[in-house]
């Protein structure tokens, strides 16, 4: 079962917010809504996020450094949504993280064109819902912080739901070590047995065998990947 993706709006303007949950929820979708940098963060720690679409002036973090967070959480697609209509701007957001940019003001009918080509392309086979059916054996709740091996729930832990949600997401993709260290635990500097351990606890939890994984592979010397189901073990 996958459920309806999740948008994350973040803009310090509370009628914008207001206008475009409304709209992006009449068009299916579900939305997570800050009015800060600082507090987008909070949100993506509790499930997985499609898209963000982020203003650039905000007080406090600015759009820019909001984005870039966001990227060093969870790699997914940005869209810029600015009053900022200048070519400077445009090519510094393109450069360093921008899938799109929007300028206010804009009709909804653009917008929401532009979020379902980005979508399409940066999850081909359908983006992240909160809930996954992985297959026959394997149901994770991004929301509940749970998985579901055989029928039996287990409860995974802040930092385990964190791991598996990066590793899913890029699911058939080697992650680096250094990635995932920076990703779960950016301030640790090279401490690679928080990320060993992690991952042995999160097998565990999955009932997955690393000589024999059907859902978490390690490349050794490299990195891990989450297996697509052409790729897993029987």
């Amino acid at each position: 079962m996958q459920v309806s993706p999740v948008l994350l709006l973040v803009d310090d303007d509370p009628d914008i917010l207001a206008s475009l949950a409304i709209h992006l929820q009449a068009d299916g979708y579900r939305v997570l809504r800050a009015s800060s940098g600082e507090e987008a963060l909070r949100l993506m720690a509790g499930q997985p996020v499609a898209l963000a679409i982020v203003d650039l002036m905000m007080p406090g973090m600015d759009g820019f450094e909001t984005s870039r967070q966001i990227k060093r959480r969870a790699d997914i697609p940005i869209i810029v949504l600015t009053a900022v209509d200048s070519e400077e701007s445009k090519v510094r957001a393109i450069e360093l993280y921008a899938d799109d940019y929007v300028v206010k003001p804009f009709s909804y009918a653009e917008l929401a064109a532009r979020i379902g080509r980005v979508l399409k392309r940066a999850w081909p086979s359908g983006p992240p819902g909160a809930l996954e059916r992985v297959d026959d054996h394997l149901v994770i709740d991004f929301a509940a912080q749970t998985v579901e091996v055989d029928g039996e729930p287990r409860r995974l832990s802040p930092i385990e739901a964190k791991l598996l949600q990066i590793l899913f997401t890029n699911a058939g993709r080697v992650l680096p070590n250094e990635l995932l260290l920076d990703r779960v635990w950016p301030d640790a500097e090279g401490e690679m047995s928080y990320l060993w351990e992690y991952i042995r606890r999160l097998r565990e939890k999955l009932g997955d065998d690393p000589a024999a994984p059907r859902y978490i592979a390690s490349e050794r010397g490299v990195g891990y990947r989450f297996l697509k189901p052409a790729t897993r073990q029987p």
